[in-house]
C-alpha cells in the first residue's frame, strides 16, 4: 500500500504544473520549465544602454516558489559589459554567484562596456543544473556629451605670455571614482602651475574638472581637448595680438642743436597690465612743433620686440624751438610723448 500510494503521489506531481508540487527539500527543477524556476528581468524595464563603459543597469533573477535556503545562489553572467555584484564564480570567466533574498530575489549590476551590440546575461540557479533565464541588452552609441562637456570655454585671449583662460569641463555623475580624471590638452600655449601642455585633473564632487592656459606670446589658435573614460571634447581659443595700456618713450639727447647732421635716439617701452606686447606690434612715432607743426623724419624704425620698439629721429631744421615726439602702437589709442629742445647752433 505505502508503495502504491507513493506511484499515486509521484504520477500526481507529474502531471500537475511543477510550482505546485515544488518543495523546499527536492530543488531539481528541469531546462523545459525554466521560467517557472527563474525570471530574470531588468529592475526599470530598460532594455538598452549606451555604450560608454560607465553606464549601469540593476538586473532581477527572481526564484520562482520557495527553494530551501541552502538553494539560492543564482549564478549571472553576460556575453558583452561586466556584472558588479555578488562574489566571483566558479569555472566561468566574468560570472558572478549571488545570493537571493528571503522573497527569492538575487539582484545584480551589468556595467556597459564601450563596445557597441547586444549583452546576452544569464541568470542560473546553482541549485538546478541546466536551467537557465536570459535576457538581452543593447549597448547602443554613447553621446559623448553626456559623458564630457566644456561648460567655461573661453574662445578668445590676448598673447601676452601671462594671461589665464579657464577652461571647465562637467562629466557624467555615474562615472566610477577611479575614472573621474580629466586630461586637458592644447595646442598652443601651457596649462598654469605645471607649464606643460598636457595636466590632468580630478573632477570635483559635482563633477566638475577646471584648467587654466596659460597664453603664448605668439598669435594663433589653439585646440583645446579634454578627455575622461575615453571620450574627448574639443574646443578652440584664438589668441589675438596683446596691446600696450601704457607707452613711455625716451631720448638719448633731451638737448640737441638745431642742425642738419643732428640726430636722436627714440626709445619707446610698451607695457601691460598682465604680461607682454606681443612682439611685431608696430609702433608710430611723431615729431611736431608747440603749434602743431610736423618736423623732421624717422629712420631705423622696429617693430616692438620684448615690450620695447626704437627710432632715429633726425629734425633735419636749423630753427630752434620745442619738439614734442610722440609714440603710438597699431589698433590703440595709447600714446606716450617725449620733448625735445632744439638749440639755435653757435
Amino acid at each position: 500500500m505505502r508503495f502504491r500510494g507513493f506511484t499515486l503521489l509521484l504520477a500526481a506531481c507529474l502531471l500537475a504544473p511543477l510550482a505546485a508540487c515544488y518543495d523546499k527539500s527536492d530543488y531539481s527543477p528541469t531546462a523545459s520549465n525554466a521560467d517557472k524556476i527563474v525570471v530574470l528581468t531588468a529592475a526599470n524595464g530598460a532594455t538598452s544602454l549606451p555604450a560608454d563603459g560607465f553606464s549601469r543597469l540593476r538586473l532581477e533573477a527572481l526564484l520562482v516558489g520557495e527553494p530551501a535556503f541552502d538553494k539560492r545562489t543564482v549564478v549571472f553572467s553576460t556575453s558583452n559589459g561586466t556584472l558588479d555584484g555578488g562574489t566571483p564564480g566558479e569555472n566561468c570567466s566574468g560570472c558572478r554567484k549571488v545570493a537571493a533574498d528571503a522573497s527569492g530575489r538575487a539582484v545584480i549590476d551589468l556595467v556597459s562596456s564601450q563596445r557597441m551590440g547586444t549583452a546576452v546575461v544569464t541568470a542560473s540557479p546553482e541549485g538546478a543544473p541546466g536551467v537557465t533565464a536570459s535576457l538581452a541588452i543593447r549597448f547602443g552609441p554613447a553621446q559623448p556629451d553626456d559623458t564630457l562637456q566644456f561648460v567655461t570655454a573661453p574662445d578668445r585671449a590676448p598673447a601676452d605670455g601671462a594671461s589665464l583662460s579657464t577652461f571647465t569641463v562637467g562629466i557624467s555623475p555615474a562615472l566610477p571614482p577611479g575614472a573621474r580624471n580629466v586630461t586637458f590638452q592644447t595646442t598652443a600655449g601651457t596649462f598654469a602651475p605645471a607649464g606643460a601642455a598636457s595636466v590632468q585633473v580630478a573632477a570635483d564632487a559635482g563633477g566638475l574638472a577646471s584648467a587654466d592656459l596659460v597664453s603664448p606670446r605668439q598669435i594663433t589658435t589653439a585646440r583645446v581637448t579634454a578627455t575622461v573614460n575615453g571620450v574627448s571634447r574639443e574646443t578652440s581659443i584664438r589668441f589675438e595680438r596683446a596691446l600696450p595700456n601704457v607707452i613711455t618713450a625716451a631720448v638719448d639727447n633731451p638737448i640737441a642743436q638745431a642742425a642738419a647732421s643732428t640726430k636722436i635716439h627714440v626709445t619707446a617701452t610698451l607695457l601691460r597690465n598682465v604680461g607682454t606686447v606681443t612682439d611685431g606690434t608696430v609702433v608710430t612715432f611723431r615729431a611736431a612743433r608747440e603749434d602743431g607743426t610736423a618736423v623732421g623724419l624717422f629712420t631705423n624704425v622696429t617693430t616692438t620686440m620684448n615690450g620695447m620698439a626704437s627710432a632715429d629721429f633726425l629734425p633735419n631744421t636749423t630753427t630752434p624751438g620745442t619738439v614734442t615726439i610722440t609714440v603710438g602702437a597699431q589698433d590703440t589709442g595709447v600714446t606716450g610723448s617725449v620733448q625735445v629742445v632744439l638749440t639755435a647752433g653757435s
